[in-house]
């Protein structure tokens, strides 16, 4: 019989959270979560006037089971100014060859065509290994008027942790561009490993880039970042000290 691996220390994981989560609140920010994925699409037409991701639409994508969840920050006044969310899938065969398979069938079901430029990743990617319960993130999106670099940070990796404790994957992936994958924002929000060229397209839908990254947390390496915290080192390079009020987010990408 196979045992099922448990979440080595859950209460570290649930305060490393809660102290990303209050550092957020001394921002003037405010964290909310939901697995509705239709007020999902309606919270980012709201907010940002664009329907969610093929991979995120509940109108393509069956979220039943608690497959999907989204979190929002917001402002004292309710404004919503980040947006994210996750979704996790079984995958039996690994990632290499599910991912671009399942992407290009859900952008169809939207009647929009995505044609790869290669069948399948390098041989030396990641994602060969990468299989089992995947939480896949994507929608990341903070207000570029936000006065801290840090937001999107800790957003990022406290959307991660609720993920972790949620859904105790084997990996949390996401999908990037040039600018997230090459200046350093995305191993910043908690991604150790970056691979380019994971998904190459010769033609695709609009606010896709020709060539996408990987990037990718693996369950042992959130665990080590939460066994790091509850040690007393400082929350994965230096996210609990604040930055000037004064400083701007640089205008990002989404995931």
């Amino acid at each position: 019989m196979s045992v099922c691996r448990g979440i080595k220390d859950p209460l570290a994981v649930a305060q490393q959270a809660a102290a990303l989560q209050q550092i957020l609140v001394s921002y003037g920010l405010s964290l909310s979560t939901s697995g509705d994925m239709a007020g999902f699409a309606a919270a980012k037409r709201k907010t940002r006037g664009l329907e969610p991701g093929p991979m995120h639409d509940h109108t393509v994508c069956e979220f039943s089971g608690e497959r999907g969840f989204w979190t929002a920050l917001s402002m004292a006044d309710g404004t919503i100014v980040g947006l994210q969310a996750y979704r996790c899938d079984f995958v039996d065969i690994n990632l290499a060859e599910w991912c671009s398979n399942y992407m290009i069938g859900v952008y169809m079901r939207r009647q929009e065509l995505m044609v790869p430029a290669h069948a399948k990743p390098p041989e030396g990617s990641i994602a060969w290994r990468l299989r089992g319960k995947l939480v896949y993130h994507g929608e990341l999106w903070v207000e570029k008027e936000l006065k801290s670099r840090k937001v999107i940070e800790l957003f990022s990796r406290l959307g991660a942790l609720l993920a972790f404790l949620k859904w105790n994957p084997d990996a949390i992936w996401a999908l990037t561009g040039f600018h997230m994958a090459t200046r350093g924002y995305a191993s910043r929000m908690g991604y150790p490993y970056i691979e380019r060229g994971f998904l190459r397209w010769q033609w695709h839908s609009e606010n896709v880039e020709d060539v996408e990254y990987l990037a990718v947390a693996e369950r042992d390496f959130i665990e080590q970042t939460v066994a790091e915290a509850r040690d007393g080192q400082s929350l994965s390079g230096g996210l609990v000290k604040h930055t000037s009020p004064l400083t701007k987010v640089p205008e990002l990408q989404d995931f």
